[in-house]
């Protein structure tokens, strides 16, 4: 009897975590979507996000940069709690009721919202987007939550009938529907306000201090206009609602921003992450066109017949549980065996990544910073390398394109997703209002990596002359 009623306690304890960003975050015994949280916390599903780094091979260049989307998702799930008291207030400032119900839905929807990260996350839909595979993570996601074989299923409806579909409908939404919306999808939401502050901590990059505490008390809510009026059957624009900023706080707006740029400039498009990027993506289409081949084909990879690579990229291999098979323990364990495999694309992937013998970069701004010449230098160098780019023994890296709202592997940024100042009551974006954020644009960065150094100083020395 004994031994039952201190489960039963135990049961109904707060649970704590230490987190370098955030310090203490407490799940609150007293709270049912914090101990929900809790458990789906506890799954299999969400642990696994133990195995995914955050910033994919952001290490090669930043050491410190080990953190992974476990401790970002909880991160994300904590700021998404105090989002939620801004719009607990914006909504009794403009006299609406809040949603207690809706709340609970964001809040479950911040901490769940990466769960179909693949191993090396945009790397690997980069890879799967080679292959004609269109999937991207967020979908993986939805799949993964509304899985009746999962373990977040029962949990999810065991807290209300339905809620599995309600979380789910909500990460698949491009727009918002409600200002709930905005805490998971918005020019504040939970992830970037977590995610900016992490990755800048853990690279050790001075990239611009984040003012979070005078950006959060200056969040305001107001509808924007998110299609041209000719988009709409009823002429008249469509609006929705999100998070906008006072004016006061544009300075602060104007910093965190530019950190953003800034982390984009130094961390997410650094040369030697992007190469190693590219070099993964080798490997692992290398290996998915060996697993959809014979079984000797399969051989030549390195890795056992059941492999779960060789399984997910296999015939009819792509189901939920195969992918959650994926992560980038998984890979870098595999290394060893992978560079011994009889393909030698395969081998020589898996043992320059293994010993850190990267490619070789020629970055084209090295020509000048006129974009006619780098476009010129960039022609010359794939007519004389054609044989070495179609073996990918040489690799044009120029899809490295940023600006102040692009994500990383993403598209470009929907308008509830841009930063509005707020002029009284009148949202305006904020490049129309600040010469410096309208000043950084957008940068393009082209790169080539090259096998051979010789091959890469012969390129320097063709297109110079």
């Amino acid at each position: 009897m004994l031994e039952l009623i201190l489960e039963s306690e135990a049961c109904f304890l707060s649970k704590r975590l230490r987190d370098p960003v955030h310090g203490l975050i407490v799940f609150h015994e007293t709270n049912a979507i914090d101990m929900l949280a809790w458990r789906l916390i506890d799954t299999p599903e969400f642990q696994r996000l133990r195995r995914i780094r955050q910033l994919g091979v952001s290490e090669f260049t930043f050491p410190g940069a080990v953190h992974t989307r476990f401790a970002h998702s909880i991160g994300v799930y904590h700021t998404a709690r105090m989002l939620m008291d801004v719009v607990d207030r914006e909504m009794n400032r403009l006299g609406q009721d809040p949603s207690p119900t809706r709340a609970e839905v964001a809040l479950v929807a911040a901490l769940l919202h990466d769960l179909g990260h693949g191993p090396f996350s945009h790397t690997f839909e980069g890879v799967q987007a080679s292959r004609g595979v269109q999937k991207r993570h967020e979908k993986w996601t939805a799949d993964i939550i509304r899985n009746p074989e999962g373990r977040l299923q029962p949990l999810l409806e065991n807290h209300r009938a339905g809620f599995t579909e309600e979380v789910a409908s909500l990460l698949e939404k491009e727009d918002p529907e409600d200002i709930y919306h905005a805490v998971v999808s918005s020019s504040f939401d939970a992830d970037r306000l977590d995610y900016l502050r992490r990755d800048r901590l853990m690279t050790g990059t001075g990239a611009g201090a984040i003012d979070f505490d005078w950006l959060k008390d200056n969040i305001r809510a107001a509808e924007i206009e998110i299609d041209a009026p000719e988009e709409d059957e009823s002429g008249e624009p469509r609006k929705v609602p999100t998070f906008c900023l006072t004016e006061k706080a544009l300075p602060a707006a104007e910093q965190f921003l530019l950190a953003r740029f800034t982390l984009s400039e130094q961390v997410y498009f650094h040369k030697a992450t992007r190469c190693v990027e590219h070099m993964i993506g080798k490997m692992l289409r290398a290996l998915a066109r060996l697993a959809s081949g014979s079984r000797t084909e399969k051989r030549k990879s390195g890795l056992p017949d059941e492999h779960p690579l060789l399984r997910f990229f296999g015939k009819a291999g792509e189901t939920v549980d195969n992918y959650l098979a994926l992560d980038d323990a998984l890979i870098f364990g595999s290394l060893e065996a992978l560079s011994k495999a009889a393909d030698p694309d395969v081998s020589e992937m898996a043992s320059c990544l293994r010993e850190r013998k990267l490619y070789k970069t020629l970055d084209i701004a090295e020509f000048g910073a006129d974009q006619g010449t780098q476009r010129q230098k960039l022609k010359r160098i794939k007519t004389q390398f054609e044989e070495q780019i179609a073996a990918e023994s040489v690799m044009v890296d120029d899809k490295g394109s940023f600006g102040i709202y692009s994500e990383i592997g993403g598209e470009s940024e929907r308008m509830h997703k841009k930063l509005h100042i707020l002029e009284g009551d009148a949202p305006v974006e904020i490049s129309k209002k600040s010469k410096l954020i309208s000043a950084l644009g957008t940068k393009q960065l082209t790169r080539i990596y090259f096998a051979q150094d010789a091959d890469r100083s012969r390129a320097r020395g063709k297109v110079g002359q």
